[in-house]
């Protein structure tokens, strides 16, 4: 499936009408749905992952806490809808003699816990990153089932204490990528890579500060995932008291960013200042700091993003107010609704060349009372194909993230295939989010797919 997305205006010729808008997710009303108890010390955040596994959709969570008499450790919790989470007692380590949900205890820093969905190795479907005792630096663990852990490698992999959350993902091309800080105490993002989890390279600076960011701000860590040729991030963005005359800049405030790239190095945020994942009132559960985890959850028919979040500031030490002092939730968003394209009144758009070996196509839009989406196939030139015009368009209306573009006749699209054509859309009263282009069941599976390579249909073809 060939898609066009709205991160930026790249895969668009001309836009008219239209108003770039990021949508931030909506919070459960639920949340908090985990609260940190007197067995994670009273305190807890998301250095740490949340999975679905894809085997029996039972939901996995990892998290860090300080349980008495241990210091920081990984928390393991279980749930069957990502909703309602029981901490399971188990036979792995014991605090106090008794059986307990800590699944890894040698002082993780920064952990990230990836489920790797193509490695045949037994042993090996869970891969973990962290800084770990007694390097402190950053090390790899490999277990069979998220709960019993083994190194991966001769620890450490990567010669830096990560000091930050981290986050590790697999790249469409099989390399493995790891995001953390640079150097020990750099509130910046770097990447590192590997073909075989072993040998990494040196890590690259992706994203820093821009000229528009006031003084107090750093770039915590970042969460990441891949997403058809992009990579999505969560960035947490610490804004820091400009009363604090630190060195280290310990007190302030953390929020969650949305970021994206295509090459993993040229990372944007989509909206510099904006939060993604935004802190909570005074005196709420979230009015401290916000923690993404370390990838969102692709389900169906929406995208989940977990986060921890804490009523107290960074760096404080005491605590004497309403419990619980952090807890867990998350936001949704319904598939690929980063960011609209809205038209108040009239939005045309022309996108740029592409060719698809399915001549269907798809609309990902809402569209109020009143208002309508056109869309029309046109040549390399923008010459309307006759039979696929805006004329001949039957009005998409409703709220959908796969609306089927039709025209009146059903005209046979065939020769629409493996050709180089261009999308016309008209909108009125609308959000438009994508558009694109293949199968139905290619749809079901969104996270999949490609975007234009802008060169000519022969440098496309030798991407498949």
């Amino acid at each position: 499936m060939v898609k066009f997305l709205f991160f930026d205006y790249r895969g668009v010729e001309i836009v008219e009408g239209f108003v770039r808008v990021v949508e931030p997710p909506r919070k459960y009303e639920g949340n908090p749905i985990f609260t940190s108890a007197p067995e994670d010390g009273g305190w807890l955040s998301l250095y740490g992952s949340v999975i679905r596994r894809p085997t029996d959709g039972l939901w996995q969570m990892w998290y860090t806490c300080s349980p008495p008499k241990v210091g920081s450790a990984l928390g393991y919790a279980e749930s069957d809808d990502g909703i309602s989470w029981r901490r399971p007692l188990l036979d792995v380590i014991e605090v106090g003699r008794r059986r307990s949900n800590i699944v890894f205890d040698k002082s993780p820093h920064g952990a990230c816990v990836f489920y790797d969905e193509r490695e045949e190795r037994a042993g090996w479907k869970y891969k973990m990153m962290c800084g770990a005792a007694p390097s402190h630096r950053i090390s790899l663990f490999r277990s069979a089932d998220g709960i019993h852990w083994l190194p991966g490698a001769e620890n450490p992999v990567i010669g830096s204490n990560p000091d930050c959350p981290m986050s590790m993902l697999r790249a469409n091309d099989g390399r493995y990528v790891a995001y953390h800080r640079p150097s020990f105490g750099d509130r910046r993002v770097g990447r590192s890579e590997s073909w075989d989890l072993v040998h990494w390279g040196e890590p690259r600076m992706v994203l820093d500060q821009s000229p528009a960011d006031p003084p107090q701000t750093q770039f915590y860590g970042m969460g990441a995932a891949v997403y058809g040729p992009y990579e999505i991030g969560t960035l947490w963005v610490y804004r820091t008291d400009p009363e604090d005359m630190g060195f280290y800049k310990m007190h302030g405030h953390q929020e969650t960013e949305l970021a994206y790239t295509r090459s993993g190095y040229a990372w944007h945020r989509a909206a510099p200042g904006q939060p993604w994942l935004p802190r909570g009132a005074a005196s709420t559960w979230e009015w401290g700091n916000i923690q993404a985890a370390s990838a969102p959850v692709f389900l169906a028919d929406e995208v989940r993003f977990y986060y921890a979040a804490s009523r107290t500031e960074h760096g404080a030490k005491e605590w004497r107010g309403r419990a619980p002092r952090c807890g867990i939730g998350f936001a949704s968003i319904r598939p690929d609704r980063f960011v609209a394209l809205v038209a108040a009144r009239e939005g045309r758009l022309l996108t740029r060349p592409f060719w698809t070996e399915t001549p269907l196509f798809w609309v990902n839009a809402a569209v109020r009372r009143g208002g309508f989406v056109l869309v029309e196939v046109t040549d390399i030139e923008s010459r309307p194909i006759p039979g696929f015009g805006l004329k001949e368009c039957v009005p998409i209306v409703g709220d959908s993230i796969s609306h089927r573009v039709r025209w009146r006749g059903e005209p046979d699209a065939s020769a629409l295939a493996y050709r180089e054509i261009r999308l016309r859309v008209q909108a009125h009263n609308a959000r438009l989010y994508a558009v694109s282009a293949g199968s139905e069941q290619e749809a079901v599976r969104y996270w999949q797919f490609r975007i234009p390579h802008f060169l000519n249909m022969e440098s496309e073809r030798s991407r498949l």
